[in-house]
């Protein structure tokens, strides 16, 4: 057998049908490889089932050389709250965090932690910025009154009781709430709450709140466009932030003044999830776990499904939920019945090997244009 490396992309080519393609992207599709956008993504498949601390998350998802700003916590309660696991032949390996019984808010410098804490301070920024990944409630997650769960900020990244003052930092994270209804929380310039604003994933009431549900892959995608600045010390009140839940656009508000300097960018990923609130009521009453899988952050769009809509516009688009006729990008499911390869090693585009466990996407982004 020839033992030779061959790249992903000429294997999938070589081995693929064509036909396939047209009828799974539509035809008429120029393809054309584009990576260069993609600024973080974190699929855990470079790991072994175990814990999972913060030598690694600090391999894994790749911060500037500039912004030392806060922490990761991963390590907390003897390595009991942070783990890969392997979640099956379309997930492959994965994060699974543990949100222990009677523990609320983030608790990150104390024992027991009530679950995980990585900022990442990206790479690259932008003033508009993609963030998604793949989540897993699994079953007996007790939502209670709430908790929170990663997204993107900027800036000093407000998040707790502290209230943006002179528009030098926001955060737009989500929250499962009471039965699992899911919300946008934005700290932002105008808020109403210390706590932050909820935004409720109804498309504004024209659609029915939606819920996150256990024991189902939910897919979650965020769009942050920063608001323009005319006079410097006052942003003008049109930002933009936007989500995706499973395929569907559940949230789009664009009257949002998250900056008042053009300074200020989209720049951190920020990993923070645990119940809460502050109260015994969030508490959950028996261990939790919630399993998390392809963390990507990209400058341009991302599938909104887990396989990218030619046809229905729900497949990234402009980020308006008009993909027909717009230019698109999806990252690419290939299941491993079509990852068999005989000839030779199999490497993603990034250059890691593609292994025995494969997640659904793969770090191979095809831009479709009009």
């Amino acid at each position: 057998m020839n033992d030779t490396p061959i790249s992903f992309e000429k294997w999938y080519f070589r081995n693929m049908n064509f036909q396939f393609l047209f009828l799974f992207l539509g035809a008429s599709v120029a393809f054309a490889q584009n990576v260069s956008d993609t600024v973080s993504f974190v699929n855990f498949e470079n790991r072994e089932v175990g814990v999972y601390g913060n030598v690694e998350a600090k391999e894994d998802f790749k911060r500037n050389t500039t912004d030392k700003s806060w922490w990761y916590a991963m390590d907390k309660n003897g390595g009991q709250n942070s783990k890969i696991v392997y979640d099956g032949e379309e997930h492959g390996n994965v994060l699974q965090l543990k949100y222990p019984k009677g523990c609320v808010g983030p608790s990150d410098n104390d024992t027991p932690a009530c679950a995980a804490q990585i900022i990442q301070p990206l790479e690259r920024t932008a003033d508009t910025m993609w963030n998604a990944y793949d989540i897993f409630f699994e079953d007996g997650f007790e939502f209670q009154l709430g908790g929170k769960l990663p997204g993107l900020c900027g800036g000093k990244c407000y998040t707790g009781n502290a209230m943006p003052e002179t528009g030098d930092g926001w955060s737009a994270r989500i929250m499962w709430r009471k039965g699992g209804n899911a919300v946008q929380l934005i700290y932002f310039m105008g808020q109403h709450s210390e706590y932050g604003d909820d935004f409720k994933w109804d498309l504004g009431g024209k659609i029915p709140q939606k819920q996150f549900t256990t024991g189902k892959w939910h897919r979650i995608v965020n769009k942050v466009s920063m608001n323009t600045v005319k006079t410097p010390g006052k942003g003008e009140k049109d930002g933009r932030v936007q989500a995706w839940l499973d395929g569907e656009l559940v949230l789009d508000v664009d009257t949002l003044r998250l900056r008042d300097y053009d300074t200020l960018h989209v720049d951190k990923f920020y990993l923070s999830t645990f119940h809460g609130g502050s109260s015994a009521e969030w508490a959950p009453t028996h261990d939790n776990f919630i399993r998390f899988d392809n963390f990507t952050v990209s400058l341009d769009s991302i599938a909104v499904d887990l396989v990218a809509s030619s046809e229905n516009g729900n497949g990234g688009g402009d980020g308006n939920g008009e993909g027909v006729g717009q230019k698109q990008s999806c990252i690419m499911m290939i299941r491993s019945s079509r990852m068999e390869n005989p000839s030779g090693k199999m490497y993603r585009i990034d250059g890691s090997r593609v292994g025995p466990k494969k997640s659904p996407y793969e770090v191979h982004i095809w831009r479709k244009n009009p």
